[in-house]
């Protein structure tokens, strides 16, 4: 995120972190990435970063893509459903049924219970019977409060670039309605700072305390 907590600016188009993106952080985010067995993110990431979710830039084990998609929206030539890695779309049971079934031709897609949006635990509870164990979720906004929202995260990392660039408008680190009451807010444990290359790195623990 920027030095304000944007992850976009207002457009929500002009994502240029890549400016301090070196490959040094590249092979560090790809290393977080070979770690754990699945990296989940939103259907609206892949729509606006077209990312790819591997580890090419390290020696490691690609883990399986998970995109959250209530409406099976994601672009049949999103880079997520090439045959680097597997891929998982999981969708609502009031998904068009023909857009599940172009999806289907290219990776697997699980149809949830719920109606409106995708259950996270449905979802986890899924992966689990799978084997995956330990999830990135690498975003966006949304995303990230959802499972903030649902008390499932754990641990959380920053990389704060040296940006500053404001609007109301504009994506922030964790969005969705937000908590309206001091004693709902999520508290965080600070574990590590690093800075690397003009790359402020917080690595916090979620304290459940109370």
């Amino acid at each position: 995120m920027s030095i304000d907590g944007k992850i976009a600016p207002a457009d929500r188009v002009g994502r240029k972190f890549g400016k301090f993106m070196t490959r040094r952080h590249q092979r560090m985010l790809h290393d977080i990435r070979s770690k754990v067995d699945a990296i989940i993110v939103g259907v609206d990431t892949v729509i606006a970063d077209n990312p790819s979710l591997t580890v090419r830039e390290v020696n490691g084990k690609n883990p399986l893509r998970v995109v959250l998609d209530s409406k099976a929206r994601t672009p049949l030539n999103s880079k997520i459903l090439n045959a680097e890695s597997r891929t998982l779309i999981a969708v609502t049971k009031n998904a068009p049924a023909r857009r599940i079934k172009r999806l289907q031709r290219k990776v697997e897609v699980l149809v949830l219970k719920r109606a409106k949006r995708v259950d996270l635990r449905e979802l986890l509870g899924e992966l689990e019977s799978r084997g995956i164990r330990k999830v990135l979720v690498e975003g966006g906004g949304e995303v990230r409060w959802s499972f903030f929202r649902e008390g499932l995260a754990t641990d959380f990392f920053v990389w704060i670039v040296p940006y500053v660039w404001g609007g109301r408008e504009a994506p922030t680190l964790v969005d969705g309605p937000g908590f309206l009451h001091e004693n709902e807010a999520v508290p965080l444990k600070l574990k590590s700072i690093r800075v690397v290359e003009s790359i402020i790195i917080l690595c916090f623990r979620v304290h459940r305390s109370h």
